[in-house]
């Protein structure tokens, strides 16, 4: 679960990004404009302090979706809740500054904006009857989900598909 810290910056990002910069497929250019997105330069230099945690973000939620029912019922100490956590950490990784932050760093090459855009686009447009334990390892979508997220981080040069838990606090039970 994420500090909900940046909030305040976010809402109106996301209301502008809804509105605006459709690009021909339908999915949000959220790579354009950076400097007509509201931040200043030292804020935008503030992100850039925290690149390393946006990026793990990103390549943890690629991560999670190569993952059986087992694997995510596995997460559970760590996620708390495998299947909301699913949703939301691609979300959180998505949000346009972060987003932004970790291209402008070089973290991931440009060249990759699009091809994490449309995996964005394919998860977003997962029909919400199928968010569900008993499809993600049946339903064709989930399969190809499953395949693309491994193709992607493949792709990226990313070779483990262990959940980098370095920017996690994991709770015990006593």
């Amino acid at each position: 679960m994420k500090l909900n810290f940046l909030t305040k910056f976010f809402s109106s990002i996301k209301q502008k990004d809804k509105a605006e910069n459709e690009n021909v497929a339908g999915i949000k250019d959220i790579t354009e404009n950076l400097e007509d997105n509201g931040f200043t330069q030292e804020e935008l230099l503030e992100y850039d302090k925290h690149v390393h945690l946006y990026y793990t973000y990103m390549i943890n939620s690629l991560i999670l979706y190569t993952y059986n029912v087992d694997q995510l019922d596995e997460m559970a100490p760590i996620l708390i809740d495998p299947l909301a956590e699913l949703y939301e950490e691609l979300d959180y990784a998505f949000l346009p500054v972060l987003f932004n932050t970790i291209f402008r760093n070089k973290l991931i090459d440009d060249s990759f904006k699009k091809d994490l855009l449309n995996f964005k686009k394919k998860v977003d447009d997962i029909p919400v009857e199928i968010w569900d334990w008993d499809f993600l390892d049946h339903h064709e979508t989930w399969k190809n989900i499953r395949l693309e997220a491994e193709m992607l981080l493949n792709k990226l040069n990313i070779e483990t598909r262990t959940y980098n838990t370095d920017y996690t606090t994991i709770l015990f039970k006593k």
